[in-house]
């Protein structure tokens, strides 16, 4: 029986929301569309699979365009860029299909080469959030229920396996992970109008579209080495399997967009309505999934941050259950090369600056995304916004945005430290076994929380050249977190001097309040490594305390 077709180049498989708000599926190709109602971004009702489309999108883009020098980038932007996007689609379009040829022939998209013989799994085990077997068998899947997908729509399945594939946390025994390991942040450069309506997506695509350089050209020929369902699967049976490393000469760097660590195979199953998109269209009734998929060892993805500890291999960087906030701002956006735990932005991010001046009529944001693991299992999904500080021609502030940025954070880590001591000392008198949770974890997370909008806006002085001198920057910024650290201990502590009845808790609060504060001030040990300004001492205080000195000698 032949088998309902679906091509992730040449058909619908995209929702996207337009300038005019609407919604609509369409191709590849009217992705990059900028006129009239263009689409603005892509209108998943999740947003994995939205952050799976952007990536997919870009991939593409990379495989019909393959900049090698920043200048075929610009030319790229510009709209004259030497590719036939069209004449492209239509060469790479074979090997897009989600069903082969319908007749069970030919290569499927991310997935397996061979057919997988196995009973299948439930589709929905395809998105991260499912509870695994483990899960389900003790009951603990509360956050994230079993069934609640029975099938799937064609356009939903493609895309869920397509994330499946990028994401991958750790799936048991031989079930391999993803190439930037399990679930990974993804961070993306978007785009606004300088009148803060939406850029085309196109434009947001464009903006993060990797170089290929030119000794990594990609020939025609040698497509499975950036596609590598194409051929048959590079199994890694048994502990020695190798593992496959960017450095492999028999894959392509661009097989970052395309990785595929999970043995997969598809199994159509009727018609119906989607319970994700809502359209009534041919369904996905499972997958037969086999172990010892692709091994990949280290990469380094074009839209994710990574850290280096010493000498070890980088790692990419994962979001976390809690709040993002500026301390992880400053590793993702202006990276962190000198200390021993090292920061890499990712690829695009890093691009940012260089390619303002190309898309001067648009206001950069940076969008961080990704599944919090806990183990195998998904506990959120973070998607969230950060702002940009774009600096313009102008090296040397560019520069001195990044030290300032890494200064205050720094600043701010050391005043968290100071407050969770100073809570401990007054509240448990320094005995507590941890200062990692309860009250402690409560009023740093507050801290950062409260100071966030002045971190960003002095950054955002110093991007357009009126900011204070880099002492006065530095006395302003200890300003902003004294108060808020007085005050949460105030919050935690003083308000409870006349609760708390057993002996030497008013003396514990007034001395650690007295420490706090003393740490915090102008004078203080802080104050001298952020280098504010110390105050000069008055002639005439100076000799009269050298007097009364000499007179109780």
């Amino acid at each position: 029986m032949r088998t309902a077709q679906l091509n992730m180049l040449t058909d619908p498989v995209f929702p996207v929301a337009t300038r005019s708000r609407a919604r609509r599926w369409v191709r590849f190709v009217d992705l990059l569309d900028e006129g009239g109602d263009c689409p603005v971004g892509f209108g998943w009702s999740r947003g994995d699979l939205n952050i799976a489309s952007y990536e997919l999108a870009i991939g593409l883009l990379a495989l019909i365009h393959r900049p090698a020098e920043p200048e075929e980038w610009r030319a790229i932007w510009a709209g004259c860029g030497d590719a036939d996007v069209q004449a492209r689609i239509a060469e790479l379009a074979p090997a897009f299909s989600l069903f082969g040829d319908g007749e069970g022939n030919g290569p499927r998209f991310c997935q397996d080469f061979e057919p997988l013989a196995g009973e299948p799994n439930a589709v929905e085990a395809l998105f991260i959030d499912t509870p695994g077997a483990n899960g389900q068998k003790k009951n603990t899947d509360l956050m994230t229920h079993r069934g609640r997908f029975p099938a799937l729509g064609l356009r939903t399945a493609a895309m869920a396996l397509y994330a499946l594939q990028q994401f991958a946390p750790p799936g048991g025994a031989g079930i391999r992970t993803g190439m930037r390991g399990g679930g990974p942040m993804t961070t993306l450069v978007l785009l606004r109008a300088q009148d803060e309506t939406d850029a085309p997506l196109f434009r947001t695509l464009i903006a993060n579209l990797p170089l290929v350089c030119a000794d990594e050209w990609l020939e025609d020929e040698a497509l499975d080495r950036a596609l590598p369902w194409l051929t048959p699967t590079r199994t890694s049976e048994g502990k020695d399997a190798p593992t496959i490393s960017a450095a492999d000469p028999a894959v392509h760097r661009l097989q970052a967009f395309f990785g595929m660590p999970r043995r997969i195979r598809l199994v159509a199953g009727g018609e119906g309505r989607c319970p994700v998109s809502g359209e009534i269209e041919p369904l996905v009734s499972g997958f037969v999934q086999r172990p010892s998929g692709m091994n990949y060892g280290v990469w380094r993805h074009p839209l994710t941050p990574y850290r280096q500890s010493k000498d070890d291999a980088p790692y990419s960087v994962k979001p976390k259950p809690g709040r993002f906030g500026y301390r992880d701002w400053v590793g993702i956006t202006v990276g962190r090369a000198e200390v021993a735990d090292k920061a890499f932005p990712a690829e695009a991010v890093k691009a940012v600056e260089a390619r303002g001046a190309a898309h001067r009529q648009y206001r950069p944001s940076l969008l961080a995304a990704g599944w919090a693991m806990n183990n195998m299992e998904a506990e959120r999904f973070l998607e969230v916004l950060q702002p940009v500080h774009l600096v313009s021609d102008d090296p040397a502030r560019a520069e001195e945005l990044r030290q300032t940025a890494q200064r205050h954070a720094d600043a701010a880590d050391a005043v968290a430290r100071l407050l969770r001591g100073a809570l401990n000392d007054a509240l448990f008198d320094g005995q507590a076994k941890s200062t990692d949770s309860g009250v402690f974890t409560e009023a740093t997370e507050a801290l950062y929380e409260q100071t966030e909008n002045r971190f960003h806006a002095g950054l955002e002085r110093i991007a357009h050249a009126d900011a204070e001198s880099a002492p006065e920057a530095a006395r302003l910024w200890l300003v902003v977190l004294r108060r808020s650290a007085i005050a949460l201990y105030d919050e935690h502590v003083t308000k409870l001097l006349g609760e708390r009845l057993d002996a030497g808790f008013a003396e514990r609060a007034t001395t650690a309040y007295g420490r706090l504060s003393g740490a915090l001030s102008d004078k203080g040990k802080l104050a001298q490594q952020m280098g504010v300004p110390q105050p000069v001492a008055d002639a005439t205080a100076v000799e009269k305390r050298k007097t009364r000195e000499g007179a109780r000698k």
